[in-house]
């Protein structure tokens, strides 16, 4: 076992007692657990940088503080490993994520393990003993097992959201995460690596991701994503939160990224654009899942089964006349929709009694409006009586809950 910042001390000697300092660590597969050490970089005469591969290493001697090998003579030029992640260079410092913790940290020394002749990545050393190990050029060797995390539970990030369309390699734990808990470890890192995290990210993981990191620095984020990223990112999201990201963008940009989307996001996101922001129309989502109210249930199901696949909010079905402006007439919940006989008419199980409320009214005062109401959702109706949208529960608790906990307020129906 030994530390990178000692192991940086060392000098690679081959059997003919040529020696010369080791600069640096090549490790690969990155998707592993404990990637291994695949090369030692060292200075070469009149060659310069050089790498060889670690399989060639005879032996590390600790006592002359020598990293054996036979010869140099497979030494190749350092260039061909360009997209190789050194240990010295990207890791040590860097901005890690301790996914087993939840928490953002920084890598002040790598330890690594030899076992039969191979050498991994095995822990980070994140407490301030390792700092002054390294200070003190190795006086100070102490090791505060404490503070050594176990590396298959660590993402290091650069810091550079192109470094992922260029094809880094990554640990790629962090997909395994809930979104909320990945965005709160992007709340918790510069704005550039909270960009990095996201293009990690599969585009559906994003945009739930995005949707919980506070208005305030969404933007911030999104602007640093890779267009066709940022569009795959866009589509995803709900659209009232898409419509925030939008209508804060500069315009020329904006009308590009609408004109780029597919027809229906980019029409709904544009819908909700034309309602102020402090109003229940800039607060509602506009993604519901309606039917004629003259069909019969099997055929609804028949209908549905793909639609229900695309909102973020299914709880409700909302029952409308099939001609314009396709008036609202009545709400079913998901679960008598389900249970209902195939030969029943959508209007013999909705329920015609609605709560709704306009585009135009407050979202504070919407928002106890429908917590008072215990349900779920309440639906917003345009002045022919129209279905615009709908509120929910979770963006009535966020309106009204504390400003700082408006981003950890959970999202349960929606």
């Amino acid at each position: 076992m030994v530390m990178l910042s000692e192991l940086l001390r060392f000098r690679v000697t081959d059997a003919r007692g040529d020696s010369t300092k080791l600069i640096d660590l090549t490790i690969g597969q990155l998707d592993t657990e404990y990637p291994l050490v695949t090369h030692l970089l060292f200075h070469q005469k009149q060659k310069g940088e050089r790498a060889l591969p670690w399989k060639r290493v005879k032996q590390i001697n600790k006592t002359y503080r020598q990293i054996m090998v036979e010869s140099y003579e497979q030494a190749k030029e350092v260039n061909t490993l360009e997209k190789a992640v050194r240990l010295r260079r990207d890791v040590l410092d860097a901005l890690i994520l301790d996914l087993q913790n939840r928490r953002a940290t920084r890598a002040n020394d790598l330890w690594l393990e030899e076992e039969s002749g191979e050498l991994r990545l095995s822990a980070a050393d994140t407490g301030g003993r390792a700092i002054w190990r390294r200070l003190s050029r190795g006086l100070y060797c102490g090791i505060n097992r404490r503070t050594l995390y176990d590396w298959k539970y660590m993402e290091f990030l650069r810091g550079d959201p192109q470094a992922v369309r260029v094809g880094a390699r990554y640990h790629g734990r962090i997909v395994h995460l809930p979104p909320g808990e990945i965005a709160f470890l992007a709340a918790s890192v510069p704005y550039l690596h909270a960009a990095e995290l996201l293009e990690l990210l599969p585009a559906h993981l994003a945009a739930d991701t995005l949707e919980l990191i506070s208005p305030e620095r969404q933007l911030q984020v999104f602007e640093e994503l890779e267009e066709k990223r940022a569009l795959e990112v866009l589509e995803y999201m709900a659209p009232a939160v898409a419509a925030d990201i939008v209508g804060r963008m500069n315009t020329d940009v904006a009308r590009r990224y609408l004109n780029e989307l597919p027809r229906k996001s980019g029409e709904r996101i544009v819908d909700l654009l034309q309602y102020p922001e402090h109003s229940v129309g800039g607060i509602m989502a506009n993604d519901t899942v309606t039917v004629s109210v003259n069909l019969k249930v099997g055929k609804a199901r028949e209908i549905l089964r793909e639609k229900l696949k695309e909102p973020d909010f299914v709880y409700f079905v909302y029952a409308v006349e099939e001609k314009a402006p396709h008036k609202l007439r009545g709400v079913i919940t998901l679960r008598q929709f389900l249970i209902a006989d195939d030969d029943q008419t959508i209007e013999e199980i909705m329920n015609p009694y609605l709560i709704a409320l306009s585009p135009m009214d407050s979202p504070t005062e919407a928002a106890y409006r429908l917590l008072h109401s215990q349900l779920a959702a309440l639906p917003v109706i345009g002045d022919k009586g129209q279905l615009l949208g709908m509120v929910t529960i979770d963006t009535a608790v966020s309106q009204v809950a504390p400003r700082s906990w408006r981003t950890q307020a959970p999202k349960v129906f929606s």
